[in-house]
């Protein structure tokens, strides 16, 4: 990209009308020529971001940290129209579809911190066929006192047992006497029961630090009275119980859990 199309700060009135109604753009970091950002706008929406950067601390952390970095080595923004003359809908679609491409590629994450409008990151067949194939868990199903733990944010594809196992444990902001009484631990993946432990000991973080889960790098005093469990079965390699067994891999989709709560922990009981 020269350095006319770099100082390019606004569109002239007939690119504008070339542009139509909607378009989706990328912001691209000129260092390494990859895209960092993927938006959807109208008018000059593509140029903003820039003054989003200087004036509003609110917004998306991670895109204003990189333009901040760019710009601090004298380098501009590179900004690339990918498609124009779009209804709105259509350029929700396209920009989710292109959010869930770039995100599934692993070392060309991009700073948007939502995957699109009502969309569904991009899965394997084999991940679709598990999560939107599953059995549904019905609540006659359900016999013992569970707790549901969604991991959405924690779980990567091809992670070990091990790494799963550290997501699901904890660290969690929760009462020390009521997870006492769970049976088991269901991590929950878009609804699918990726992983099934069955507590031995739950421990307060600041009484247990030789315990603590791996990724618990450094304990703050917020987290300090948080709570995780250890599942002794599975540190000795035991094998899997019939029940661990029953509810692995099946769906919570049909079960009444506010999957879109804030708080990644529900819990679930068996009916009288």
């Amino acid at each position: 990209m020269n350095k006319k199309e770099q100082n390019v700060e606004k569109f002239s009135e007939k690119s504008l009308l070339s542009l139509g109604d909607y378009y989706v753009y990328g912001l691209i970091d000129p260092r390494n020529r990859k895209i960092f950002y993927i938006g959807k706008g109208t008018g000059n929406r593509v140029f903003e971001h820039e003054l989003e950067s200087q004036g509003n601390p609110e917004s998306e952390k991670l895109k204003l940290k990189r333009i901040a970095e760019i710009k601090a080595v004298g380098l501009e923004v590179e900004k690339v129209i990918i498609n124009c003359n779009l209804t709105e809908a259509e350029a929700f679609a396209a920009e989710a579809a292109l959010i869930n491409a770039f995100n599934y590629v692993e070392d060309i994450r991009l700073t948007n911190i939502v995957a699109g409008h009502h969309s569904a990151e991009a899965l394997t067949v084999d991940d679709f066929e598990k999560i939107y194939g599953a059995e549904e868990l019905q609540e006659s199903d359900i016999r013992h006192k569970i707790m549901i733990i969604k991991i959405n944010k924690l779980y990567q594809k091809g992670m070990t047992e091990e790494a799963l196992y550290d997501s699901v444990r904890g660290i969690w902001r929760a009462s020390l006497e009521r997870v006492k009484n769970v049976e088991y631990v269901f991590g929950v993946y878009n609804s699918l029961i990726v992983a099934v432990y069955k507590p031995t000991t739950w421990y307060v973080c600041k009484e247990a630090l030789e315990k603590l889960p791996s990724h618990v790098t450094q304990l703050t005093s917020k987290m300090e009275n948080r709570v995780f469990f250890v599942d002794e079965g599975f540190e000795n390699q035991e094998l899997m119980d019939e029940t661990e067994k029953f509810y692995l891999y099946k769906s919570i989709a049909g079960l009444k859990v506010n999957q879109g709560a804030q708080n990644p922990i529900t819990y679930l009981e068996p009916k009288e």
